[in-house]
């Protein structure tokens, strides 16, 4: 009886196995190996069915890799199993906002934005599409917001100058200033600005 049960799987067997295709697939993602990436999480994913990280971070890479309908698929489906899931919703907005489909991006990036209200990042996102359906003083907060939360997130600063920039009048010395950080930050000279 002691043969079986050592040989028998052990219930913690699977989510350290799926961890260690989680980790390998961590690593493969920050190296931008997609490709390995994608079968170390779908390996994840085979190992613990349903599991939400492995869910969110296959449909990020799907989403980095190119393949917006696989990606929308993978995050939807995350969203689905756990509401509060928001990683999902900040990478369905930016989908959504690279795809023009701004009235989905807004409501998936203001759920980010109830669900992770400190995150940079959903800030800078939730604040460009905000801009791009034409609510500058809207976009401008959140821009502002996702620079105090993160000073040296340059992308933030390099909208806030942008959205500045655009202005009737423009405030030029506001704009200079996130311009001129942005660049401090490693951004690239944009020389409509």
């Amino acid at each position: 009886a002691a043969c079986a049960q050592e040989s028998a799987p052990s219930a913690e067997f699977i989510p350290e196995a799926a961890q260690e295709a989680a980790r390998e697939g961590n690593a493969a993602f920050e190296s931008r190996d997609y490709a390995g990436a994608r079968k170390a999480y779908r390996r994840a994913l085979d190992l613990a069915p349903g599991n939400l990280v492995a869910l969110v971070n296959l449909g990020l890479v799907e989403f980095t890799a190119g393949n917006a309908a696989e990606a929308e698929k993978l995050l939807k489906e995350a969203v689905r199993q756990r509401l509060e899931t928001a990683p999902a919703w900040l990478t369905l907005g930016i989908l959504y906002m690279d795809q023009g489909r701004l009235d989905e991006s807004l409501a998936a990036l203001a759920q980010a934005a109830v669900l992770d209200p400190r995150n940079p990042r959903t800030r800078n996102y939730l604040g460009v599409v905000i801009g791009r359906k034409g609510w500058l003083d809207g976009a401008q907060s959140e821009l502002r917001m996702a620079v105090e939360l993160d000073p040296s997130y340059a992308d933030a600063h390099y909208n806030l100058a942008s959205f500045y920039i655009e202005r009737k009048p423009p405030l030029v010395e506001l704009a200079r200033r996130h311009y001129f950080r942005a660049l401090d930050l490693g951004a690239e000279r944009d020389p409509e600005i």
